[in-house]
């Protein structure tokens, strides 16, 4: 038997090479509970008072969650990850436009009530790796990180984040 070397060495290179990191299908709650957990992420799910399903986390000592979207028989094509502060005289347009306006992944708004939310939203169509839904929640819970020092610098006290709730809520929970 004859074998060329262009396939000797590619046979090589390929012996050599790890296993690819199969992709997850993150469009079901129970999926991102469990690569949440590999991420080493407390998990919880839970279900709003509308009864929509989430999932309760915290990174940075801080609580958040993720909440699913677009959602249909074969699962949900996206999902935020969400947290909010409790209302502060500081709060306002100006300082929301400074921190958007400067940072590419984390937003943050000021709702109805004059709470300030914080949220990344994610498509979930075609899958993620672990190692890019690892580096996904990394990036969140850095910005949450930023955002908390961000508003202690312009409130001149340390910052007021409040438990997690689902956007079909309309209290804060906890």
């Amino acid at each position: 038997m004859v074998l060329f070397p262009g396939v000797l060495l590619a046979a090589a290179l390929m012996a050599d090479k790890p296993a690819e990191d199969p992709l997850l299908n993150l469009r079901k709650p129970e999926a991102v509970a469990q690569a949440l957990q590999q991420a080493g992420y407390r998990a919880e799910i839970k279900t709003s008072s509308k009864g929509d399903t989430y999932i309760a986390s915290a990174a940075n000592g801080q609580n958040f969650s993720i909440q699913f979207y677009d959602c249909g028989d074969d699962g949900c094509n996206s999902l935020q990850f969400y947290s909010w502060y409790k209302k502060q005289d500081y709060f306002s347009p100006a300082l929301t436009n400074d921190w958007n306006a400067h940072k590419r992944f984390l937003k943050v708004a000021i709702d109805d009530d004059g709470d300030l939310s914080e949220y990344l939203d994610v498509s979930t169509v075609g899958g993620m790796t672990q190692k890019n839904f690892d580096d996904l929640v990394d990036w969140f819970a850095v910005m949450d990180a930023e955002l908390a020092k961000f508003l202690d610098e312009r409130s001149g006290k340390a910052s007021t984040k409040t438990a997690p709730i689902s956007t079909s809520d309309t209290t804060p929970a906890g």
